[in-house]
């Protein structure tokens, strides 16, 4: 093993124990753990810069995401750096500007530090290995919580959520998105380990992948989260659907697929028939929680018209309590602090600008992938698009990405997902360079001429 091994095997780990240390601890939810979390972020995505320290060509691709990463903080902090703010903006809660601001730098330097760890070569698997082991001890402590007091999570009451399985954190539906997505990544982890044996991997990898799949499948089905459940099962069809066809007509004979295939539903039903109780009964509630959902979003819809430009970090209670146009929408929104929508959560916070460079930041971070990668089908990378997803839907209902730990954890899927995806670009580039060069020169062209 290179020193070059070493260092990415040290920075993947760093990676996934960044995450995991925000999950554990209640997903870092309030401005207190936020802040802590951020300065753990920044320190840890510089260190981990220092230990790969990236090359120019990597920047020079990064430049654009980059670049618009840091338009959209300053968006959001600059406010504070005016006595009149020249766009007009009137935010409700200023003192909290500089605890945001942090939080957004430190996301960033987890986006930017997962960039460097995809960019290099299997760099991408080994942090998904950290990341399923990581996970499983999540689950076992969670179900240890849930073993000795399932009313409070580390002493803390669970509130309304005292009857449902929250993991480590304090609110159900996150925990339910945290393990569907430790379901897909492990997934997509083991059809690499299937598809691709000329990559060696440790034998406790393949014993934990199986293992990841099943305990997030699980975990997921006990919180009662719904959408979460169902948009997981879609991820983990859509994996089989391309991967798994792949595996069965690579087999010998049609049997052992057959046998191999039979197993994996037998169990999943297991699982269900034994966890999946939770979920199930909440699923005669859709209708009239569907209705009080939609009365929230209409609520923060008329918040977004008056104020154009958002609200600012932390501004939406304020904003509420202020907007309610009856005590009907007092009565079930005054306990509420998320949009539970995430394109709602971007206007409120920094308006249609905001929202308008997160959604241009999106678009330069997967053009890579979806634009000029399109030969790249690695599983585990297939499966980051897929857990990315999961959450992109979670958040469009739910709380999710208003939640500090898995909006750092979003940032590390979608910098993993840029860095391998602009890496096979370069490659491929210096490949067809690399054939002009070839061809030029077997035509007699000088090797200095403009086309070589």
């Amino acid at each position: 093993m290179t020193a070059t091994d070493n260092r990415i095997r040290v920075a993947g780990t760093l990676l996934a124990a960044i995450i995991f240390g925000e999950v554990v601890a209640l997903g870092v939810d309030g401005p207190f753990l936020a802040t802590i979390a951020a300065a753990v972020e920044l320190v840890g995505g510089l260190v981990i810069l220092a230990l790969l320290w990236p090359s120019t060509a990597f920047w020079r691709r990064l430049a654009v995401p980059l670049g618009l990463g840091l338009l959209a903080w300053a968006w959001i902090a600059s406010p504070g750096w005016f006595a009149v703010d020249p766009f007009g903006r009137q935010w409700s809660a200023p003192d909290l500007l500089p605890q945001a601001s942090a939080r957004f730098l430190g996301g960033l330097a987890l986006m930017t530090a997962a960039a460097a760890i995809g960019w290099r070569r299997g760099g991408v698997r080994l942090t998904v290995d950290r990341w399923l082991l990581f996970g499983l001890i999540n689950i076992a402590i969670a179900l240890a919580f849930r073993h000795y007091d399932p009313n409070a999570v580390w002493g803390i009451d669970k509130g309304d959520l005292r009857e449902r399985f929250t993991g480590t954190f304090l609110n159900a539906n996150s925990a339910a998105c945290y393990f569907a997505v430790l379901a897909v990544l492990a997934a997509g982890r083991g059809f690499s380990l299937a598809l691709d044996r000329s990559m060696s991997a440790p034998l406790i990898i393949h014993i934990v992948a199986p293992i990841a799949l099943l305990g997030g499948i699980g975990a997921c089905a006990i919180t009662g989260s719904r959408t979460a459940l169902l948009v997981m099962l879609i991820a983990l069809a859509l994996l089989a659907w391309q991967f798994g066809r792949l595996w069965l007509r690579r087999q010998r004979g049609a049997v052992r697929g057959l046998i191999v295939g039979a197993g994996i539903i037998g169990v999943l039903v297991v699982v269900f028939g034994l966890l999946g109780d939770a979920t199930f009964d909440r699923v005669a509630d859709i209708q009239g929680d569907w209705v009080e959902r939609t009365e929230l979003w209409n609520l923060y819809s008329r918040l977004v018209a008056t104020a154009p430009l958002g609200y600012g970090p932390g501004g939406l209670d304020d904003a509420a309590l202020h907007g309610f146009a009856s005590i009907h929408e007092a009565h079930i929104a005054w306990f509420v602090h998320s949009t539970h929508n995430i394109v709602l959560s971007l206007l409120i916070t920094g308006g249609y600008p905001y929202l308008a460079i997160m959604a241009l930041l999106v678009v330069a971070l997967f053009f890579p992938y979806f634009r000029r990668a399109h030969r790249l089908r690695e599983p585990v990378v297939v499966a980051l698009v897929a857990a990315l997803g999961v959450m992109v839907v979670c958040a469009s209902t739910d709380v999710a990405l208003d939640m500090p730990a898995l909006a750092s954890a979003a940032a590390v899927l979608a910098g993993l997902v840029w860095g391998r995806a602009s890496r096979f670009v370069e490659e491929a580039a210096e490949d067809q360079a690399g054939m002009r060069l070839l061809t030029n020169a077997s035509a007699g062209e000088p090797a200095t001429s403009p086309s070589a």
